[in-house]
């Protein structure tokens, strides 16, 4: 039998993963010895020839599916779509989307990407992909078939709502450059901010605009949006707490199994600036840190923009509304292995500065403001952390999967943003200006920003 090619890839991805550890790890040779069996068996016996490679990175991929929601392998385009993600890049069609059950409900659209220019919403169940189902797939194989080179076209499937009709929407992939940081006016010296995603230049990004800012004066207040935000580098959301809080204060803790995976991470540039790039927290406006403060969030709020608002709800920061966020409280960091892939494992829980658990439980607003919802959203409930497949229970006050379903509200979409519709934006504005409200006037909120 043939197994010398997988045991010797298969020693090396474990040295990997053991040298990346800072306490021995036992490997069983009685169940290494059972894997290659079975690869030998499939070797020799399966009716087509089966690449090594192949088989390999299935064994990998099966091992860290069977761990939490978070933790994949990724092969070498997963990887490289990865990292073009971070850059705030990629070719696609610009969503976010889980499966809930059978069904896979887009959880989020990128504003201004081939998605939302077609209409395709929050809450809208994608059937299938170029005609094929997607039933029985795991998110990311439905988000590889989804990406592809700019330019190329596509097919979804969609339905709006459980039980809306089956339609077929043509798009055009494109290269999706994220702007993640936004801002309009939403009553005379009040602006609000809406960061859509945290990439490696969303903190940058927040600071050119904040200068652009203090070039017309300081604002009277700020209404940061992390609604829908799906989260991103947890860098970038230490930079973005960073703007409002102090430096040195504690932006959040890490608890994992080992010493190198538990740490205080503060307002300091060796958690938000990359090597060799300047501190863009060294010159802000000095009112950034004393500006009257208030975060938006919902359901849709996921994991560093969770970090973003409970480090600042914490801290005494800024006052929270809306509603009760996702709760997706764990760290994934990428660990490479051979022939340019890689395992994204999680490999902690992480804490608000208060010592409070995100994980399966989420942030709770200081004022609870209930989701915009149209008719069209009534069958469709909101997909948090606690209702995903093999999720991390949370170790604080857990929360039954039964009563965090009956909580799960509803999906809002990101086109009643900033409008006169917009609840949640109305009681930030009346909280930070008392007797003022928001200004109903459409052009006052049509007077836009845009960092490019």
């Amino acid at each position: 039998m043939r197994r010398l090619p997988l045991a010797a890839a298969l020693c090396l991805c474990l040295n990997t993963l053991v040298h990346a550890a800072d306490r021995p790890v036992t490997i069983p040779d009685a169940d290494i010895e059972q894997l290659l069996s079975a690869y030998a068996l499939v070797k020799a016996r399966y009716v087509e020839p089966v690449d090594d490679r192949k088989l390999l990175g299935a064994a990998i991929d099966g091992m860290l599916a069977s761990l939490d929601p978070h933790s994949q392998y990724l092969d070498k385009d997963e990887l490289a779509e990865l990292e073009q993600g971070h850059r705030g890049e990629y070719a696609g069609i610009g969503i976010e989307a889980e499966f809930d059950g059978p069904d896979m409900v887009v959880v989020s659209v990128s504003e201004g990407g081939p998605a939302d220019l077609a209409g395709i919403e929050p809450g809208d169940v994608i059937v299938n992909v170029d005609g094929e189902p997607v039933a029985g797939l795991r998110s990311r194989q439905v988000a590889k078939r989804m990406r592809s080179t700019a330019g190329s076209r596509l097919a979804l499937g969609v339905r709006r709502g459980a039980k809306g009709a089956l339609r077929s929407i043509g798009l055009t992939r494109a290269t999706v450059q994220a702007e993640t940081v936004r801002m309009r006016e939403a009553a005379p010296g009040v602006a609000w901010i809406r960061v859509s995603q945290f990439e490696e230049k969303t903190a940058a990004d927040l600071v050119a605009l904040l200068h652009q800012l203090d070039g017309q004066g300081a604002p009277r207040a700020i209404v940061l949006d992390l609604r829908n935000d799906p989260g991103g580098l947890v860098s970038a959301a230490v930079g973005v707490a960073g703007v409002f809080l102090p430096p040195d204060a504690v932006v959040f803790s890490a608890r994992g199994a080992t010493g190198a995976t538990t740490s205080t991470v503060t307002v300091n540039p060796r958690f938000h600036r990359a090597a060799g790039e300047p501190d863009i927290l060294a010159a802000l406006p000095a009112w950034t840190r004393t500006v009257p403060l208030a975060v938006l969030v919902n359901g849709s709020s996921v994991s560093s923009a969770e970090l973003v608002a409970g480090a600042l709800q914490d801290h005494g920061r800024a006052r929270v509304v809306g509603s009760q966020t996702f709760g997706k409280g764990s760290i994934q960091t990428v660990f490479p292995l051979p022939h340019d892939s890689a395992i994204k494992m999680t490999v902690a829980r992480y804490f608000t500065p208060n010592g409070h658990e995100i994980q399966a439980k989420g942030i709770t607003p200081d004022l609870p403001v209930a989701p915009n919802r149209g008719a069209k959203d009534a069958d469709m409930p909101l997909l948090r952390e606690a209702d995903l497949a093999r999720h991390l229970e949370a170790t604080q006050d857990a929360t039954s999967p039964a009563g965090a379903r009956a909580r799960r509200g509803t999906l809002e979409s990101t086109r009643s943003f900033g409008t006169g519709d917009d609840r949640a934006l109305a009681a930030a504005v009346r909280l930070l200006t008392p007797g003022k409200g928001l200004v109903s006037d459409a052009g006052a909120l049509l007077r836009k920003l845009r960092i490019r």
